[in-house]
């Protein structure tokens, strides 16, 4: 092959598909390197880019014999770590690859993402090279597709080949680069591999040569300017990941694992995990994100795991791959994905099977996260329209409307107010198409959980206007469920529901029927779900998070199968407050407002009442250094008859905790305990007090909350519905 006809071919595999050029900061690059400036140069992959099968590895390797050709100005970074793909890369970009602050970055992961589900590969990748392009100082992104032997299974190779060409990056489609020397009879494939994944010494001095060979073409080739990123093809999940390894990895419950395991060996600086050799190991730990995936080992000698997120399915996490013959494999098993972005809890278990009682270990190294989105980028699956039809609107006050929580009439005649949070509508109707109606003074945004036929989805309605929300995707055919719940406290957003409407021709079908308990919390943050989805610290300037039918009072009530009714503002207390309310100035009204109406008694009175405050009684004086109200045990107390005054016939349930006052703060539990006494020797025997052994010293997430709906489940199960 002459000069000139290596250089078109190299040319013609390396630049993008639409393309007649090369990007101009790969060029640079290269420019700089023939001016004999220092360059760092990074390769990202999985085995192939370590040297595997090469001896020694990181000696004659594709990646450090392109270093070498390319003269001893490169300094070279391999970020290559064996069984990964790019949905482990995406998760380790920045400490392997970006605080090096390359000038060029080779990413290879045609092989290892071929086993990746097609969906998740596409994601994954794609959030490789726009995180790269969009770093504070973006590299130039050489792409290499690389296949097994023979260009085989190509199916990774060429998704990553077009989103290369999306980005306007150079590409090296090798396995072309290769048949092209196969063809013309200068090369064998069986010369360049001994088994069928990994190339030998042979096959990674053709890889490097073929890079070789595109680098220098696009130094004298011609170049376009870098350009702004498109849109994504594949979404922007795996570009907002978590990482939970090492200390991190924390379970919130844990029975039968131990610290331990086996760590990747080429992963520097990773901590061990969790394993265990008991048949009844279980773990659960608090998670984030759109997907969840868990990193483990594989091997011949290892068990298999099982996880879930949620109440979703059990999928099993294979570490007994008996092809793993004294060596340790790795493997990103997605537990759950297409979830709602946020906070979740992920249950993980030995799976019994055939191994029961051989004590062989099982092993979790880390949990990757993606789709931890900014408030922003967050998606939605309901768009904004405007109806065309004003008469096709089922109004709020249908009576096949099934209500629960407080619910007060809305600012427009036939219309709800839905203020506090856990405020519910349930539903059944036919028909392929929803929309929901609402408006708002206030200022705040109102979030809803819309669960339909089981599957939940988000919604945010604005304040300050009147709004319209469509389902983005058809329904099936036939019968429908529908939940409608608001998640956000009544103090931060409310709005009127107006109604909704129906396909053509669909219709609104009998209510769902009654359940047959129902509870009523009265209580403050802790109560109201505050916080409990923020993945950091707490915060209130995105409430998308604080998710009220994730509090423990709500999930309790789901347990039990009861209407949840709550009662709750944050901050708030009996006699101190964060803001400017109290709770007995609030508790009785449609909203918490001082100028809300006053809620007429409930048309079926609540079968348990359950009070829960204290913290903010203590919290607030104390970050002034003061002390508690000196009659806050009076007041504590005159507040419960108040609750006694509206439900004559309720059982009240008395409860600390949550959070840290009770502990530090002992006139709480003695006001409860002289609450409960005096009522009791006033002959009122259905009054109980429930002190939460769960608790956080920041608002409780949706892991502390689980663990008090736990306690409470069983308390009331036990000792007040028996």
């Amino acid at each position: 092959m002459n000069v000139l006809k290596g250089f078109a071919l190299a040319l013609s595999l390396m630049l993008p598909a639409d393309s007649t050029a090369a990007d101009s900061r790969l060029q640079d690059v290269m420019q700089r390197l023939e001016a004999g400036d220092p360059v760092t140069v990074a390769v990202l992959g999985g085995s192939i880019t370590t040297g595997y099968a090469a001896q020694p590895p990181r000696e004659r390797g594709w990646a450090a014999l392109l270093a070498r050709s390319l003269g001893p100005k490169v300094r070279l970074i391999n970020a290559g770590i064996s069984g990964t793909d790019s949905a482990a890369g995406v998760q380790r970009l920045e400490p392997h690859v970006l605080d090096a602050q390359p000038d060029l970055v080779i990413v290879e992961f045609g092989v290892n993402d071929q086993w990746l589900a097609p969906a998740v590969r596409g994601s994954s990748y794609e959030a490789l090279l726009r995180r790269l392009l969009s770093a504070k100082r973006p590299p130039a992104v050489l792409v290499l597709g690389l296949a097994q032997q023979g260009n085989l299974a190509r199916e990774a190779v060429d998704l990553q080949l077009r989103l290369a060409a999306h980005y306007g990056l150079t590409a090296l489609d090798f396995g072309r680069w290769m048949q092209a020397r196969v063809d013309a009879g200068e090369d064998r494939w069986a010369t360049l591999y001994d088994e069928p994944i990994h190339p030998n010494g042979t096959g990674h001095q053709r890889i490097a040569l073929a890079l070789a060979e595109t680098l220098r073409a696009v130094a004298h080739g011609p170049a376009t300017a870098a350009a702004p990123l498109p849109d994504p093809i594949h979404g922007r999940a795996h570009e907002f990941t978590r990482l939970l390894t090492g200390d991190t990895l924390k379970p919130y419950q844990l029975h039968g694992f131990a610290r331990g395991g086996d760590v990747h060996p080429e992963w520097v600086g990773q901590q061990p995990g969790w394993v265990t050799t008991a048949d009844d190991a279980e773990a659960r730990f608090l998670v984030y994100g759109s997907e969840i995936a868990i990193f483990h080992a594989e091997s011949e000698r290892y068990r298999n795991l099982e996880a879930r997120v949620d109440d979703g399915p059990w999928v099993t996490l294979k570490g007994h791959v008996p092809e793993r013959k004294g060596y340790l494999g790795w493997h990103y098993t997605v537990v759950g994905r297409d979830l709602e972005p946020t906070a979740h809890l992920m249950q993980v278990r030995v799976k019994r099977d055939e191994w029961a009682g051989s004590g062989r270990p099982a092993s979790l190294l880390a949990v990757m996260s993606a789709g931890i989105y900014p408030a922003a980028l967050r998606p939605s699956d309901f768009e904004r329209e405007t109806p065309t039809n004003r008469m096709g609107l089922i109004p709020a006050t249908d009576a096949r409307l099934r209500w629960s929580g407080r619910i007060g009439p809305g600012a427009m005649p036939r219309t709800r107010l839905l203020a506090w949070s856990g405020s519910e509508l349930r539903a059944r109707f036919t028909g392929r198409t929803l929309s929901l109606e609402f408006s708002s003074t206030h200022w705040g945004t109102s979030h809803f959980t819309v669960e339909i036929d089981g599957h939940r989805h988000s919604l945010a309605v604005p304040g300050q206007g009147w709004t319209a929300w469509r389902l983005r995707e058809p329904l099936a055919d036939g019968d429908h469920t529908l939940r409608l719940v608001k998640r956000t406290e009544g103090s931060m957003a409310e709005v009127s529901f107006h109604g909704l409407r129906l396909a053509d021709g669909a219709q609104l079908l009998a209510p769902p029927p009654e359940r047959p308990l129902k509870l009523a919390f009265y209580g403050d943050s802790i109560t109201a779900g505050a916080c409990n989805g923020d993945v950091a610290e707490d915060q209130y300037e995105d409430l998308y998070p604080h998710d009220g039918t994730r509090a423990y009072g709500a999930v309790t009530a789901e347990r039990l199968g009861a209407d949840y009714v709550g009662i709750a503002v944050s901050g708030i207390g009996i006699t101190a407050t964060w803001h400017d309310l109290l709770m007995p100035q609030v508790w009785n009204r449609d909203a918490p407002r001082k100028d809300a109406a006053i809620a007429p008694p409930d048309a079926r009175a609540p079968d348990v009442v359950l009070l829960n405050l204290g913290q903010n009684d203590h919290g607030f004086p104390a970050s002034k250094g003061l002390s508690i109200a000196a009659d806050f045990g009076e007041r504590y107390l005159a507040f419960v008859r108040q609750l006694r005054g509206r439900y004559p016939q309720a059982k009240l349930v008395l409860l600390m905790g949550g959070m840290s006052a009770p502990q530090e703060q002992p006139a709480i539990p003695q006001a409860v305990s002289r609450a409960v006494q005096t009522l009791r020797d006033e002959g009122d025997t259905r009054v109980w007090s429930y002190r939460f052994q769960a608790f956080s010293w920041a608002h409780p997430r949706i892991d502390v909350h689980a663990q008090m709906a736990d306690e409470l489940t069983r308390f009331l199960s036990s000792e007040v519905l028996k």
